[in-house]
């Protein structure tokens, strides 16, 4: 399950994220001269009857608002229908000295969808996804700004997200970085890295909206890349780290530039605890999943340029249940049974009547094995994953039992109307 959301959600457990786009978190490092932006029009898509149907007029400005003429933009074009699939186009078009440009004969519709992007140097400006309706056009207004590759020249500050869930053989990470810039200076990272604990696996970036992403460093960590343009924007990334059994474990993670806030979530049985280097206390809350989760977070200092790399330490992590070994075993010692019976090594008699006494023990243990196992998942002394993959083989180890035995199922029939002597050993 998709962790992305709950990310998000857990900005309420311990208190609202700030905006960064519209001020900067306590304690956020000292960043360049750029200046708080003015008040200016936003980048807007807006659907209008006095434009014709199947046109969208696009007007390019700079951060003043002031006209771009003759800049080049590209209108990408998304097919998507189920009969038929995916399929993608462009169309591109220059503005005018006024700085708008148009694309007509569009199809309307809810099977396409458009965006209309261009390009400053190394830094990519794109509108929110448009839809055309039957008797409208569309207007959209598009900004484009300086571009620097330093991190100390834009005003921009993150709040990163770690939320780890801890199953029955990884440790599943999920990272969400939101970036806020107050500024009028568009940032396009160059080498901003993000270091990830050793031995990560399972790497997956998150599809976002606009070129803002993180992209794999192999045997590193990740990279953040796009462009980071006055707003809001945000990039995420999930992995795992393989896991042993283990009761405790240790991770050590580095952070991209300018981070001025750290939250570092954990599903957390009752016997969990966390301790993570430079953060606050642990607390424990509850997910709007309902699971319990603890959630400890790190400001930046001021005056410094964000934060450091930190280890996270997990104890009283929930071992894997031994059940499923034990239906393993009782499987195996009925096959050796009749793997003993087809070859003549016992007679009829004895093989029958050790047969059926030993599929009555198994039988009796493995329905035990479930009580106590559900018992447990109850107490949350195992957890989801465990449970569900130790039940699964406790249940076809006794539907196996009693498949292959079917004297039980009669015996269990009858008991309810005629006491029956029981088979002496």
């Amino acid at each position: 399950m998709s962790r992305l959301s709950v990310l998000l959600v857990a900005a309420a457990l311990t208190g609202a994220a700030p905006c960064l786009a519209q001020a900067l978190p306590p304690g956020h490092p000292t960043t360049g001269a750029a200046a708080p932006a003015p008040a200016l029009e936003e980048d807007a898509v807006v659907t209008s009857p006095t434009i014709p149907p199947g046109t969208i007029q696009v007007r390019l400005v700079n951060a003043d608002g002031s006209p771009l003429p003759h800049a080049e933009l590209t209108l990408n074009v998304q097919f998507n229908k189920i009969a038929e699939g995916e399929k993608k186009t462009e169309q591109r078009a220059k503005t005018d000295a006024a700085g708008v440009a148009t694309f007509s004969g569009l199809t309307t519709g809810g099977d396409f969808s458009y965006r209309v992007v261009t390009r400053s140097g190394p830094a990519e400006y794109a509108s929110d996804p448009i839809q055309l309706k039957a008797d409208a056009g569309v207007s959209a207004l598009l900004h484009v700004y300086p571009v620097t590759r330093s991190v100390r020249e834009a005003s921009v500050a993150a709040i990163v997200f770690v939320y780890v869930e801890t199953r029955d053989d990884v440790f599943q990470f999920e990272v969400l970085a939101r970036y806020g810039n107050r500024g009028v200076v568009s940032w396009v990272p160059e080498d901003a890295r993000m270091e990830l604990p050793a031995g990560f696996k399972a790497f997956k970036a998150g599809e976002a909206m606009t070129d803002v992403r993180f992209e794999e460093d192999p045997g590193r960590g990740a990279k953040l890349r796009g462009t980071f343009a006055p707003g809001q924007q945000q990039a995420s990334l999930r992995f795992q780290v393989p896991r042993h059994g283990e009761s405790s474990a240790s991770f050590r993670i580095g952070l991209p530039p300018h981070v001025a806030e750290a939250r570092f979530i954990v599903e957390a049985a009752p016997s969990m605890e966390i301790d993570v280097e430079g953060f606050e206390k642990p607390q424990v809350d509850v997910s709007q999943t309902g699971q319990r989760v603890l959630v400890t977070r790190r400001l930046a200092g001021r005056g410094s340029e964000g934060l450091p790399a930190f280890t996270a330490e997990l104890s009283g992590i929930p071992t894997p249940g031994w059940g499923r070994w034990l239906a393993a075993l009782i499987a195996a010692g009925l096959a050796t049974l009749g793997f003993a019976a087809f070859g003549g090594k016992l007679g009829h008699q004895t093989q029958a009547q050790l047969q059926e006494r030993d599929a009555a023990r198994a039988k009796r243990v493995l329905l035990d094995e479930l009580v106590d196992l559900t018992l447990a998942r109850k107490e949350q002394r195992v957890g989801p994953s465990t449970y569900e993959s130790a039940r699964r083989a406790l249940v076809e180890a006794l539907s196996r039992v009693v498949s292959q035995n079917p004297g039980l199922s009669r015996k269990t029939r009858q008991g309810g109307k005629k006491a029956k002597k029981p088979a002496s050993a």
